[in-house]
C-alpha cells in the first residue's frame, strides 16, 4: 500500500506492518480501558514526523489524533464508531505515505 514503512502498534504490545481496514477496525474494537487503550500508527525508523494515535477513554469514547507536520496538520476528533475510524484514517495514512 505505501512506499514509506509504518507500523500499527498498540498498547498490549500487539504490532503489525502496514494497515488495512479490516485489521483497523478489529484493532479498535479489541481497545480496552485502562490496559489496552490505544494504538499508534507510525513511520518506521527514526525521525518520525506524522502519526495517527486512537485513544478509548475511560467513558469508551473513541478518539483520533492526526499529526503531520510537513502539513502542518494537527487535529483530534471525538467520537465515532469503528468502522468509520477504520476508514477515515486508513484514507489518511495512504495519502501521508505516498
Amino acid at each position: 500500500m505505501s512506499s514509506i514503512p509504518y507500523t500499527v502498534e498498540t498498547e498490549s504490545g500487539e504490532s503489525y506492518d502496514e494497515i488495512s481496514e479490516d485489521l483497523l477496525f478489529e484493532l479498535i474494537g479489541e481497545l480496552s480501558y485502562p490496559d489496552n487503550s490505544f494504538l499508534s500508527i507510525e513511520p518506521q525508523g527514526s525521525g518520525n514526523e506524522w502519526y495517527v494515535v486512537v485513544t478509548l477513554d475511560s467513558g469508551n469514547r473513541l478518539e483520533v489524533e492526526y499529526r503531520n507536520p510537513e502539513r502542518r496538520e494537527h487535529r483530534v476528533v471525538d467520537g465515532g464508531d469503528a468502522s468509520g475510524i477504520a476508514r477515515d484514517v486508513t484514507i489518511w495514512v495512504s495519502a501521508v505515505v505516498r
